[in-house]
């Protein structure tokens, strides 16, 4: 039951990473602002900290620590309009960023999901996109079965010739895919590519 539940897509946690970038953007402009965001930054930072501990020795007692943590900390009486704008964004994504603390398998940051976009958000730059619908179709779906090839170790060339001939020696992406989640898939293939 855990397995299908950290499998399930539409539960979502939020980047605690992102999450604190509104506080460091604010640029104060006299001492008491500094302070105000330097002390904001550390309770966030130390609250973040809290929550690490927490995904390795999950409680209650500790999960209701972070979230009253969390309202004190949004709840902050602060001069500063931008940190309090900042506050209370953050108190909007409260459910998300606290949903670790309901399943602790869900990640605090995405930067494993950032990263695995970063190189077609780069060539997407560097082109300016696609000129029609089908175009971004074809390079999205390639760009797709590239990482999936990558991220299972085989050569992505050597599977599109693979397909394109008919030769079908290479097993199917979404074989890899049940093998990843279920276990061992049929031992005849061996990646040789």
């Amino acid at each position: 039951m855990e397995f299908e539940k950290s499998l399930d897509v539409f539960i979502r946690s939020g980047c605690w990473l992102h999450a604190g970038r509104p506080i460091e953007r604010v640029i104060p402009v006299n001492k008491e602002q500094v302070e105000e965001q330097y002390q904001l930054l550390c309770r966030f930072w130390d609250l973040y900290r809290e929550l690490k501990a927490f995904k390795a020795a999950p409680d209650d007692k500790r999960a209701s620590s972070v979230r009253q943590h969390f309202r004190q900390l949004v709840q902050t009486r602060v001069e500063c309009s931008e940190l309090r704008e900042a506050l209370s964004n953050l108190a909007v994504k409260e459910p998300e960023l606290l949903a670790v603390l309901d399943d602790p398998n869900l990640p605090l940051h995405n930067n494993l999901s950032e990263s695995q976009i970063r190189e077609h958000v780069k060539r997407r730059k560097i082109s300016g996109g696609t000129r029609s619908e089908a175009g971004r179709q074809a390079r999205d779906t390639f760009a797709s079965l590239k990482k999936m090839c990558r991220l299972h170790e085989i050569s992505f060339w050597s599977y599109l010739r693979d397909r394109l001939n008919g030769y079908n020696v290479i097993p199917r992406l979404s074989e890899f895919i049940k093998k990843a989640v279920y276990g061992d898939m049929d031992e005849g293939f061996t990646n040789t590519f």
